[in-house]
């Protein structure tokens, strides 16, 4: 998938790699942990184990480098306690510091969008703090400014052409 890298990186279903589920969840915990209140890493096991579909949401992404887990994405359901009225969610997109800005995100986020898209998903949303560009670039919209966990973050949509 990406030449500059000296191993090929591949986006797989979390499900076919349970094992990374704690490394995953410590990711989480540590980039996330204290923004949105997450009480432990053993939560977030439990939460990123509801993850593990491949044809229906919510399900995960991981991405390989080799057998090395270097990033993850997930589909999920209501993602924002606030904003129940939007169903369909990409989060959890993250990718590893020595990975970062060689287009794994990149992979991770349209690979969301692909299978967003084969569940006949119209209307796919997120949210984030400080990633406004990264999305923008990659076709997605700005639709609210709302301060969630004590912090302006923005949400944005993207439709699925179906």
């Amino acid at each position: 998938l990406y030449s500059q890298m000296s191993e090929p990186v591949v986006i797989e279903y979390l499900k076919s790699y349970r094992q990374f589920v704690p490394a995953i969840a410590s990711w989480v915990f540590e980039h996330w942990g204290k923004m949105y209140r997450m009480k432990s890493v053993e939560d977030q096991i439990e939460k990123i184990s509801e993850r593990l579909n491949t044809d229906k949401f919510p399900l995960a992404f991981v991405a390989l480098a080799g057998s090395l887990p270097v990033g993850t994405a997930s589909l999920k359901i209501q993602e924002m306690t606030t904003h129940k009225h939007l169903h369909y969610w990409l989060g959890t997109v993250y990718v590893v510091p020595g990975y970062r800005g060689k287009g794994v995100g990149s992979a991770l986020v349209k690979r969301a969008e692909e299978k967003a898209r084969e569940l006949g998903v119209k209307t796919l949303y997120l949210h984030t703090p400080d990633k406004e560009s990264f999305y923008l670039d990659r076709g997605w919209e700005p639709i609210e400014r709302p301060i969630y966990f004590d912090m302006p973050v923005v949400i944005m949509k993207k439709e699925m052409a179906v």
